[in-house]
């Protein structure tokens, strides 16, 4: 009796020469190609059922290879991050970290590495984090790291990449990486990237974020993608020791006259159009509440009023006037200010004259100005969304929050910017609001997180 053959085919697992009455585990028939076809990522699962029913299988699927890998820098490890790495090893290599933003959670990759000794695919969320993972892999082990994506198309033992580039290429390269890592985790389960595991045989996989739950409870996908949380810490856990000591202040300032009554004009007609309608923020209703702004007018009126409102609440008069004060109070630490709008951005920018950081700010004069902030040349920043993740600038001690989402994970981010530990430092949170207006409500709801308890 022939052995069936196993092989990988364009993200998808092939078998071959399969000759029994049953049906074989895990595949289905694929008419098109006449063959027995399964998602490559069960490719560890069918190795471990195939053994225990005793068949023999010749394995051609996979094209990963050993390393000699070897750690050439000497880190040491906090208990956290052994227990994380202890952790994970026991769950067959398979699962997340969850871990706040400073507190080592690259290390306990380059750890898992130099552990499995196998060809690694890093997929991470930018090119600014892809760009660091490469410097940083390099430096750990001495060797030449690939790069798939930024206009590099190197594939070599161990690569790195972001979400775009390996949703794109995974299904030609699905067979040669034993172990995946991803990066800030909570990106994976868009309906696009989660194809990136589904794709790939790798039989080890480690997710790594400080945000691993999802409001729209996507994070569910997870554990079957990836593996289970394998251990989690939370910022109040590590504050002190591993993190620097913090605290959050809130200020409260109130709406001028004049912005006052252009925003009980705004929200009056749009909370009409959206009690009338039923519309809540998110789901089928919303998505048809903006289709309906494109032809019809009560709705695009209502839409407009919304933004009309969230425009006076993040550019309110006395925000700036808080603002200005709290820069002269910090005006020998470093300060990043964070707005919803990149207009507010290039108000606060000229009129502070303040670098700004957006999506507009080319790669090589980002990397300029947050080298000038990390030595000190410059002493502020202000941003919109661009530094939520992604950036490693200790020297950040004070964040000030003039708008953003009702998003936990997003202020659980800004936060996580200015907590990397450092001799000396302690970190001071400002987030500013609007009294009596919805801000309050967002405010309240971004807080939901036990660092702010």
């Amino acid at each position: 009796m022939t052995a069936p053959i196993l092989r990988f085919h364009d993200g998808t697992l092939v078998l071959e020469n399969w000759d029994r009455e049953s049906n074989p585990p895990y595949f289905h028939w694929d008419p098109r190609s006449r063959t027995w076809r399964a998602l490559a990522f069960i490719y560890a699962d069918v190795l471990k059922t195939f053994r225990k029913k005793k068949i023999h299988l010749q394995d051609t699927a996979q094209a990963f290879n050993r390393l000699d890998l070897r750690m050439k820098l000497s880190y040491t490890l906090f208990p956290h991050q052994k227990e994380a790495l202890k952790s994970w090893l026991k769950s067959d290599c398979r699962g997340t970290v969850v871990l706040p933003t400073g507190s080592g959670k690259s290390l306990v990759a380059l750890y898992a590495m130099a552990s499995l000794k196998i060809s690694t695919l890093l997929v991470s969320p930018t090119l600014d984090l892809m760009n660091q993972w490469y410097a940083r892999m390099g430096d750990a082990f001495g060797v030449e790291i690939g790069i798939l994506g930024g206009g590099y198309h190197e594939i070599r033992p161990l690569t790195v990449t972001t979400y775009d580039s390996a949703y794109r290429h995974m299904d030609r390269y699905g067979d040669r990486f034993g172990f995946l890592i991803f990066d800030e985790i909570h990106h994976l389960p868009a309906p696009a990237y989660s194809q990136i595991p589904e794709l790939s045989l790798a039989p080890y996989r480690l997710g790594l974020t400080a945000t691993y739950r999802r409001s729209d409870a996507q994070h569910l996908k997870l554990t079957h993608l990836v593996g289970p949380v394998v251990f989690e810490k939370k910022i109040k856990d590590l504050a002190g020791e591993h993190l620097s000591d913090y605290e959050i202040h809130r200020i409260r300032i109130p709406l001028t006259l004049r912005e006052k009554k252009n925003y009980d004009s705004f929200h009056e007609s749009y909370n009409r159009y959206v009690h009338e309608k039923g519309i809540k923020f998110y789901g089928k209703k919303w998505e048809d509440f903006i289709k309906e702004c494109s032809y019809m007018p009560d709705a695009r009126k209502a839409l407009l009023a919304r933004k009309g409102l969230r425009q006076i609440l993040f550019n309110a008069e006395k925000k700036i006037e808080v603002l200005e004060s709290l820069l002269k109070l910090h005006c020998r630490d470093r300060v990043i200010i964070f707005t919803e709008d990149n207009a507010l951005v290039y108000t606060i920018s000229r009129r502070y004259l303040i670098p700004a950081l957006t999506h507009q700010t080319n790669t090589v004069e980002r990397k300029a100005v947050l080298d000038r902030f990390r030595c000190g040349e410059y002493r502020f920043l202000v941003t919109s969304k661009v530094l939520n993740e992604g950036v490693d600038i200790p020297e950040a001690n004070v964040a000030v929050i003039l708008g953003g989402s009702a998003s936990p994970t997003e202020h659980l981010q800004r936060l996580g910017r200015i907590l990397r530990k450092k001799s000396g430092k302690k970190a001071i949170l400002y987030e500013i609001i609007s009294s009596g207006t919805q801000e309050t409500n967002i405010s309240y709801r971004r807080r939901g997180s036990d660092a702010y308890r």
